[in-house]
């Protein structure tokens, strides 16, 4: 099996969002910018948090990262980007995880590959391109 996760899902666990354990579940079950969020989410409310938090936060992600593996982004995912019309219509991080998962999903049958996310426009654009996606809420996508 072969997993993609996009941010949101990792977002969803390190800020303790009401998704939080949805999130969870999806990593468990598949046995970055994220640092930046991370520090602005804590100099917006670091008069609610403890001075440790980020801190915390930050050893958290990185235990959770030592479990990812990394694609450098380039001409290969570049190109499908430029070939699939269907990804040319999205944001550009979401373009590029989609096109990241494309090139992913190519290493085993459809069937083994997974995309989770909580990014509405990603989801549907994961289904579009026949993706198994987390089921989530509705309500559940941003």
């Amino acid at each position: 099996m072969l997993y993609y996760f996009d941010s949101s899902i990792l977002l969803a666990i390190l800020l303790d969002e009401k998704r939080k354990e949805e999130a969870l579940e999806f990593w468990n079950e598949a046995k970055l910018e994220t640092v930046t969020v991370l520090r602005r989410t804590y100099e917006h409310n670091k008069n609610k948090l403890e001075p440790s938090w980020i801190t915390k936060k930050i050893n958290e992600l990185n235990e959770y990262l030592q479990e990812v593996n990394f694609r450098i982004i380039d001409e290969d995912i570049e190109k499908i980007i430029f070939l699939r019309k269907e990804i040319a219509k999205c944001k550009t991080l979401d373009a590029i995880h989609v096109a990241t998962a494309l090139d992913f999903s190519k290493l085993i049958p459809s069937s083994d590959f997974y995309l989770y996310t909580f990014d509405k426009n990603m989801a549907d654009l994961a289904k579009l391109l026949k993706f198994k996606i987390n089921k989530s809420k509705e309500e559940d996508f941003i």
